[in-house]
């Protein structure tokens, strides 16, 4: 075997741009076990994946699934062109085994973008998972002497083993990262009980996953975002004042600081007009700062944001200051590593609220949902399930369908006749090679997901809940998984 350290990385081409070799964002095993499947025939074999979630995030009663439209937009972008397969070609393992079949390599030449069936939930749904009851709603299914997970299916998909190999790993990424951002926002926008929350996080990502995590926030509730790439992509509004930076680069020799904020405020204002303008004032003095923003607005403040040292009793303070000074109706925005723990707490007495990295980042869950992607139905046609004993990572077999009422979900095997009054989640959203419904834009989206969480229990609402959702399986899915489950075990 070659040494790694013969491969040489991309170099510009000839238009002077690095290669993004986007195609190859996958795990290097998605392209070692095809060259194995391959061998053993299966390369052309149409399988089933299915995609979800094991268990609930922490302190979270429900996800937000947030990715769909960018996941059919990475879906007629796949293609491998010189560059992608020159770098397999130089890998140590993959080159030699690529060129030893070439079949494999023209194979992956001729991807096109995507070929195959996608069934997913709506963008914007909320998704669950959780321990399973039978059908009498009551009774917790057991398993090989363990609690059964029951989970809402988030997408289904039938394709090429070799499109499986190269979809998985993206699909998985922009899930994960996307339904984070957009739990977390819905998280902190009901935590601020209809006081607008904007987005701030860009500066707390990767540049490249900044406009993705915009959108999420977005339509997680966010009512704008800083990000000016997400406005020119989405439309979603962008908006800023200022930061520290501007008013310290005012400092001159023999000013005061004082002076000299005060002169930034006015020059400001006058930039942007009649515009009513928002001045951050924490710079150096709180309420020196307010002061000068009102003095250089002639009165006409349109608000302040404060960025240090925000609580309910200087957020009162600054009330009670701007009422003084004549401003009572002048709007106090309030940023500071908020979450929605704390955004609850200043819900009532400030007006906005900035949230950056406690909802683009989403700390308490960094590692997304723990969304997967498995098999569900092999090559050879067989209904396959992950058994996993005592590990609690066992998976659903098949096709299946969900259906959701008010107080429930139903998880039944796809072919199962519908129950009567409850809505079906999984719904065709791409055949063949081209998408057969569109993602609704970014307000359409966000509509739905406030509808869809305003529309959840009570008790799953609740920042501190542990409430699970209520995850009823069919008793022919049960009969499905007892069965799997026996022939794993003989």
């Amino acid at each position: 075997m070659r040494d790694a350290a013969v491969y040489t990385p991309p170099v510009p081409n000839d238009h002077g741009a690095l290669m993004t070799l986007s195609t190859l964002g996958i795990d290097a095993y998605q392209l070692t076990t095809l060259l194995a499947h391959a061998d053993l025939g299966r390369l052309d074999q149409r399988v089933t994946m299915s995609f979800f979630f094991r268990r609930m995030p922490k302190n979270r009663s429900y996800v937000v699934f947030c990715a769909l439209r960018r996941i059919l937009e990475t879906a007629r972008e796949m293609r491998f062109g010189d560059e992608e397969l020159a770098a397999l070609d130089a890998h140590p393992m993959i080159g030699p085994a690529l060129a030893a079949r070439p079949a494999v390599r023209e194979a992956l030449r001729a991807v096109d973008g995507f070929d195959g069936n996608i069934d997913a939930i709506p963008e914007g749904t909320p998704a669950f998972a959780g321990p399973a009851l039978r059908s009498d709603g009551k009774t917790p299914v057991q398993i090989g002497g363990a609690p059964l997970g029951l989970y809402t299916p988030l997408m289904q998909i039938e394709t090429s083993m070799l499109l499986a190999k190269l979809i998985e790993t993206p699909f998985l990424g922009l899930i994960n990262h996307m339904s984070m951002i957009a739990s977390k926002a819905s998280r902190v926008v009901r935590a601020a009980r209809g006081k607008p929350v904007l987005e701030f996080g860009q500066r707390r990502t990767h540049p490249a996953a900044a406009v993705d995590a915009a959108y999420a926030a977005y339509v997680g509730g966010c009512r704008a975002t800083s990000n000016l790439a997400a406005y020119a992509r989405f439309g979603i509004p962008a908006v800023g004042t200022m930061d520290h930076f501007a008013v310290q680069a005012s400092e001159q020799e023999g000013r005061s600081r004082e002076e000299t904020e005060r002169d930034f405020f006015r020059g400001f204002a006058e930039t942007f007009g009649k515009t009513p303008t928002t001045m951050l004032v924490d710079t150096y003095d709180t309420d020196r700062g307010i002061r000068a923003a009102v003095e250089a607005t002639g009165g006409a403040l349109g608000g302040v944001r404060i960025d240090s040292n925000v609580t309910p009793e200087s957020i009162a303070r600054a009330r009670a200051l701007l009422r003084e000074l004549g401003c009572p109706d002048a709007k106090i925005y309030v940023s500071d590593g908020l979450d929605e723990h704390k955004v609850s707490a200043l819900a009532d007495v400030a007006d906005g609220f900035g949230v950056g990295e406690n909802i683009t980042c989403s700390p308490d869950a960094a590692t997304g949902v723990g969304c997967v992607g498995k098999l569900v139905i092999n090559g050879y046609g067989r209904v396959t399930m992950k058994v996993a004993k005592g590990t609690g990572k066992a998976t659903l077999p098949g096709k299946l369908q969900v259906y959701r009422s008010p107080d429930h979900d139903l998880v039944v095997l796809e072919k199962e006749a519908a129950p009567s009054g409850a809505t079906p989640l999984l719904v065709p959203t791409w055949r063949g090679r081209e998408a057969t419904r569109d993602v609704p834009s970014p307000e359409e989206v966000r509509d739905h997901v406030a509808r869809e969480v305003d529309a959840l229990p009570a008790e799953l609402l609740a920042l501190e809940t542990t409430a699970p959702r209520k995850l009823i399986a069919s008793d022919a899915l049960v009969r499905e998984v007892e069965r799997l489950y026996a022939e794993a075990s003989s």
